[in-house]
């Protein structure tokens, strides 16, 4: 007999783009437990001509879609092979054995519109998109924004219990994508409300075979960051670079080592040739470079902000300081000073994470929020 598996519908903004490595964790890990489909805003504009109090805007041309989200199979651009090719593909997305869809798009969707849950992975997800035809008796509804008011939420100036009851009115389950997230928000929320996030391979982000030196004060101290710099808000022009320039100046010999883009895998490779890693986010639900360091058995000095501050034991395993020059300078300077430090925190962090926010733990995570909509 067929166990049925309850129907589960994701949606985040863009394919390629952060909520997708969310999607794409979730349903990887838990597809023998549930039947997953998953679609984007990207996709379903509401299309507003003005932005509104109400609603983000949802401007997004049909070209600017196939552009950047519609593959261009050979096969479509062959007569005989176009009506073929697109069966095929057609009835494999429907059996969940293909990602995309016959059109090309990310997406797996049910032709009933039906599911047993849907999840906005954001607040605004379900403004921004046209998901109105969808019919669910059960709704999750996301935020990945640590701090009040979200980043990037520019309309007219709210209080948290009013943003609460506005954004999240008639979700089951409030989703949050880190445990000080959701000590923010659940005071304010009727429901129940669970942190849950993406894990990274632990097998791919894993220390260096070659056994880093620490001892010798005089060998280069390397402090890496990946992230796009250009976001204010991660503070690496605002706060990082200026910090380590200065330092640099100052004669201390340590290299600020950066990427910015790049294949997931090579940022292993990259992490495994550093010795520190630094953050100065004003508000972020991880950052990803804190899983990144952490795995690879690289410390963090971190501002009080999602996984570090669920993680980091001051003196332990890395520091949580403020979002200034001069204390980060300062803390960079004892730790240049004394690599014994870096030593005895490289040797917890990668065991605490993996305790807490590890593949197994965000499982899990997932698990208890599904079934908790599903109940």
């Amino acid at each position: 007999m067929k166990i049925r598996r309850e129907k589960i519908l994701l949606i985040g903004d863009m394919p390629g783009w952060a909520y997708d490595n969310i999607i794409t964790f979730a349903y990887t890990q838990l597809k023998k437990d549930y039947d997953f489909y998953y679609d984007y805003t990207i996709y379903n504009p509401r299309q507003l001509i003005n932005q509104t109090t109400d609603c983000p805007p949802g401007l997004v041309s049909n070209e600017f879609i196939s552009k950047h989200y519609k593959k261009d199979f050979v096969s479509y651009r062959i007569p005989i092979f176009k009506s073929y090719a697109y069966r095929i593909r057609k009835f494999l997305n429907i059996q969940g054995l293909l990602v995309r869809d016959a059109e090309g798009k990310k997406r797996r969707v049910r032709k009933d519109n039906t599911y047993d849950c849907v999840v906005f992975l954001d607040y605004y997800m379900n403004l921004e998109g046209n998901f109105d035809s969808i019919i669910t008796n059960s709704v999750i509804r996301g935020i990945y924004t640590d701090g009040f008011p979200p980043r990037g939420y520019k309309l007219e100036p709210i209080k948290i219990n009013e943003f609460t009851s506005k954004y999240f009115h008639g979700v089951k389950v409030l989703l949050t994508g880190s445990k000080s997230i959701k000590e923010l928000y659940e005071k304010h929320f009727d429901g129940k409300t669970i942190a849950a996030n993406l894990a990274y391979d632990e097998n791919i982000f894993k220390p260096s075979k070659i056994k880093k030196e620490y001892k010798n004060q005089q060998n280069k101290l390397k402090i890496g960051w990946t992230g796009n710099p250009n976001r204010a808000f991660k503070g690496f022009y605002e706060v990082i670079q200026p910090a380590i320039n200065e330092l640099i100046n100052e004669g201390y010999n340590i290299e600020l080592k950066s990427q910015f883009q790049g294949e997931l895998n090579s940022l292993a490779t990259f992490w495994q040739q550093v010795d520190l890693a630094v953050i100065m986010s004003e508000a972020d639900a991880g950052p990803s470079m804190f899983m990144e360091a952490s795995l690879c058995g690289v410390p963090s000095i971190s501002t009080k902000i999602g996984m570090p501050s669920e993680i980091i034991i001051d003196n332990k395993n890395g520091k949580i300081i403020d979002r200034d020059k001069e204390e980060l300078k300062n803390q960079i300077i004892a730790i240049y000073n004394d690599r014994q430090i870096l030593s005895l925190w490289s040797e917890s962090i990668r065991n605490d994470y993996i305790d807490k926010l590890g593949v197994k733990a965000q499982i899990e995570n997932w698990r208890s929020l599904f079934n908790s909509a599903l109940d």
